[in-house]
Formats: C-alpha cells, structure tokens, sequence
C-alpha cells in the first residue's frame, strides 16, 4: 500500500504546469531547432530546396517562378533540376522563421509579403 502512495505522490506531482517562462524557453529551443542551417543539405539539394523545406517546415508557404499556386505542403515540394524551381515569392505570414535561419537564402533577391497581397 505503501507504494502506491509514493507513485500517485509522483504522478499527482506531474500534473503541475511548467511555468510560462520555461514554456518559452522551449518554444524558443524549438523554433532554433527549426531554423538552424543544415550546409550540408544546401550543397545537396541546392538553396531554392533547401530554402523551400525550411521555409514550409517553419511554417511559410512559398511561390516559384513561373507557378501561380503556391506551394505550402511540405511533402509536395517539386523535384527535377536543381536549378528548375527558384522562389519567388514568400509569404511567412504566421510562421516561425527567425533570422539564423535566413542563410538557406542565400544571395537571393525574394519578395516577402501576405500571399493575398503577392498575386
């Protein structure tokens, strides 16, 4: 009897809340996560696909030239050519991408902006 005392002493112990400060310490951990760059990846696949998955993984969507639709799933991305698909447009509405990640970009002239706005 006496163990079942200390494990619902334990559990009864987990239902308490993290604080907010913690919970966003790791929101924060997590969108670095998110955003970190992978050079390796970039070589692999290029910028324009590396920047897509990261972009579409922080949750953006993105357009590419010569395409009216925009691309927002992530297991859609197009393949062929590395150099077949360059982003044009960006609309990071409501996503979490943050500045350490802005070197998938690259040298890229992009436009940024609400997708509404960008047609």
């Amino acid at each position: 009897m006496m163990l079942f005392g200390k494990i619902s002493q334990q559990f009864c112990g987990l239902k308490k809340l993290p604080r907010s400060r913690d919970s966003r310490y790791f929101w924060g951990w997590l969108n670095a996560v998110f955003n970190k760059v992978d050079h390796e990846r970039i070589r692999d696949v290029g910028p324009d696909r590396a920047a897509s998955e990261w972009l579409l993984r922080c949750g953006a969507v993105v357009r590419y030239h010569g395409q009216e639709r925009w691309q927002k799933d992530y297991n859609h991305l197009p393949t062929g050519p590395l150099d077949k698909y360059k982003i044009q447009a960006i609309d990071a509405t409501d996503s979490c991408i943050m500045s350490i990640g802005f070197d998938h970009m690259g040298n890229s002239p992009i436009i940024m902006g609400n997708a509404g706005d960008l047609q």
